[in-house]
């Protein structure tokens, strides 16, 4: 966690290089707040560890799914093939029998 932002040293350099008191401690605590805005969107270590967990775990998932993908995509393509052949076989048959039978 970043640390806290210190209003009092702040405002005291700022009064010391020659600001008024309440401008120093008005711009002290404009600052203080602006940092304190975005604190809340900050990463923490916890938060990476469990990102990182998860994107493992993803990974993981999509190395599967792909897996299984290739093992259709090789099941369909050697369904279609044996259908080919099958087709192939079957007009050349039909071709020999048309020629047997023309005299």
């Amino acid at each position: 966690m970043a640390a806290a932002f210190d209003t009092l040293t702040a405002a005291r350099r700022m009064e010391d290089a020659g600001m008024k008191r309440e401008q120093a401690e008005a711009v002290a605590e404009a600052v203080r707040t602006a940092a304190e805005s975005g604190r809340e969107e900050l990463a923490t270590k916890s938060d990476i560890r469990v990102l990182k967990a998860d994107m493992a775990a993803l990974k993981t998932e999509l190395k599967a799914d792909i897996a299984a993908v290739r093992v259709e995509l090789v099941d369909r393509m050697q369904s279609g093939e044996r259908r080919m052949y099958a087709a192939v076989f079957g007009v050349g048959g039909l071709l020999f029998a048309a020629l047997k039978l023309v005299p």
